[in-house]
C-alpha cells in the first residue's frame, strides 16, 4: 500500500515536470521524469528538513547538479508547499521564481544555483566538509547528511574527478550522491562519448558504490538506508533510470528512452502528451493537478518532518543549556556575526611588498582572529603564502575536521566550487 502511494507520487511528479516544460515550450522533461522516483523517496522518507523553517541549520542538504532538471526539483518542492501551482505553471517565464536552472533560495528549499554541469555536486561536497567542520567542534548532535544528484553529463565534466578524489580521500561518510544514469545526453546516447567502469573508478577513490534500478522504490530505499549507515566512506548510488519514464507515443506505444526527450517538450520530441498523462494516472485536462492521495500522503510526511525537527531542536536547546560558551560561539558562527578589531598597524606589511606576501600576513592574522574562516590551496600553500594561515591552523583530514585548511590538490576549479558550497 505504501509503495503504491509513493509510486503514484512519482508519477504525479513526472506529469508536473513534463507539463511545466510543455506549457513553457522549452526545457528538459525526459531526465526529470526518470529521476522522479529517487527524489520522491528521498524527500518523503530520508531528507531531514523543517517545513516551517527551511533554513534550519540541522537540516539535510540536497544539491541538484544538472540544473536543466529543474522541473523535477520544482515539482517536488511543490508537493511540500514551497512553490504554488501558478508558479510552476509559469516555469521559465520572465519574473517567475521557477527559473530554467534553479537559483539559490533557501526559504523555498533550493540549496544551490546550478548551471554548468559538475559544479552542483562540487558545492555539495563543500557543504559536507562544512558539516564535519561544525560537528567536530560542537558534537554529533549537529550532524546532517548532504545529498547530491548528478547526471551522465556531470559525470563527464572534469570537475567530477576532483570531487570524487577529494570526497574519498577525506572519507566523508555524510556525503551521499545519486548518479542518474540513463545513458542519454542531449544530442546522443552516452556510448558515443564514454566507456568507463564508473563503479571501479569511484571505489578506487575510496567510495562505497552500488548500482540499482533507479526507478524501483524498494531498491532506492535500500540503497539510501545503507548509505545512511556508512561511517567511513562517501556513497555513490548508480541508479539506472529510464529517460522519459512513462512517455507514450502518438500510436499508443512506449516513447521511453528517447534522446529527443532530453531537451525539448514531449510533443516536440514526438510523444503524445495527453496519452502520457493518462498513462501516468492523470487527467490531461488538469495537467497541474496533485492527486488527492498524493496530497494526503505529503501532508503526513510534512507533519512527521515537523515533529522530527521539533525533537532535534529540543536536543540542541539542552546542549546549549549545558554548554553556554560553545552555544554563543555557534550562534555567532551560524549568523556570520563574528566581529573582531583588527590591528592593521600590527601587521607588518612593509612597503612595496608582493601581494602574495601581504595576503599571507593578513591570513595569518585571520587564523587567530576568526573562528569562521576556512582556507584552501590548490597545491600552492608554500607559494601563494596561504601556508601562513596553515601555520596557525591545521589541515582538514579524514576523521578530524578540527582544522581549517583544505588541501585541494591540483584542482583549482574544483576547489573554488567546493569553497562556494
Amino acid at each position: 500500500m505504501a509503495n503504491r502511494v509513493i509510486e503514484m507520487a512519482a508519477d504525479n511528479l513526472r506529469i508536473l515536470a513534463a507539463s511545466m516544460v510543455e506549457k513553457a515550450k522549452s526545457g528538459h522533461p525526459g531526465g526529470a521524469m526518470g529521476g522522479a522516483d529517487f527524489i520522491n523517496v528521498l524527500y518523503s522518507e530520508f531528507l531531514r528538513f523543517d517545513p516551517t523553517d527551511m533554513n534550519w541549520a540541522q537540516r539535510d542538504r540536497f544539491f541538484l547538479d544538472p540544473g536543466h532538471m529543474s522541473p523535477m526539483l520544482y515539482a517536488q518542492l511543490h508537493l511540500i508547499g514551497k512553490f504554488t501551482t501558478e508558479e510552476i505553471q509559469n516555469f521559465r517565464q520572465w519574473g517567475s521564481p521557477t527559473h530554467g536552472h534553479p537559483e539559490l533560495d533557501l526559504v523555498r528549499g533550493i540549496e544551490n544555483s546550478s548551471g554548468p554541469l559538475g559544479i552542483g555536486h562540487a558545492m555539495g561536497l563543500g557543504s559536507a566538509i562544512g558539516e564535519r567542520y561544525y560537528a567536530d567542534r560542537f558534537g554529533e548532535w549537529s550532524a546532517h547528511k548532504t545529498y547530491a544528484f548528478i547526471s551522465d553529463g556531470g559525470m563527464q565534466e572534469e570537475i567530477s574527478q576532483g570531487v570524487g578524489r577529494i570526497a574519498g580521500h577525506l572519507g566523508l561518510a555524510n556525503f551521499i550522491m545519486f548518479f542518474d544514469s540513463n545513458d542519454i545526453q542531449l544530442s546522443h546516447t552516452t556510448d558515443h562519448t564514454i566507456t568507463e567502469d564508473t563503479e571501479a573508478k569511484y571505489r578506487s577513490w575510496g567510495w562505497n558504490v552500488e548500482t540499482i534500478d533507479g526507478n524501483d522504490v524498494d531498491a532506492i530505499r535500500g540503497a539510501l538506508t545503507r548509505a545512511n549507515a556508512q561511517t567511513e566512506k562517501p556513497t555513490l548510488i548508480i541508479g539506472k533510470t529510464i529517460m522519459g519514464k512513462g512517455a507514450i507515443a502518438k500510436d499508443g506505444g512506449s516513447f521511453e528512452k528517447q534522446v529527443s526527450t532530453h531537451g525539448q517538450p514531449m510533443t516536440a520530441a514526438g510523444a503524445d502528451m495527453a496519452k502520457t498523462i493518462e498513462n501516468l494516472g492523470g487527467n490531461p485536462s488538469e495537467p497541474f493537478a496533485v492527486f488527492p492521495e498524493v496530497a494526503a500522503f505529503y501532508a503526513e510526511v510534512l507533519a512527521k518532518k515537523t515533529a522530527q525537527a521539533k525533537e532535534l531542536k529540543a536536543v540542541r536547546a539542552e546542549w546549549e543549556k549545558a554548554n553556554p560558551e560553545a552555544a554563543a560561539t555557534l550562534k555567532s558562527m551560524l549568523a556570520g556575526e563574528t566581529e573582531v578589531e583588527i590591528d592593521w598597524q600590527g601587521i607588518n606589511i612593509g612597503d612595496n611588498g608582493a601581494t602574495r606576501a601581504t595576503g599571507g600576513l593578513v591570513l595569518a592574522h585571520f587564523a587567530d582572529a576568526f573562528k569562521t574562516v576556512i582556507v584552501s590551496s590548490a597545491d600552492l600553500s608554500n607559494s601563494d603564502n596561504t601556508g601562513k594561515f596553515l601555520d596557525r591552523s591545521s589541515e582538514l583530514v579524514r576523521g578530524n575536521f578540527k582544522g581549517a585548511f583544505l588541501q585541494a590538490g591540483v584542482a583549482e576549479l574544483t576547489m573554488a566550487a567546493i569553497m562556494n558550497g
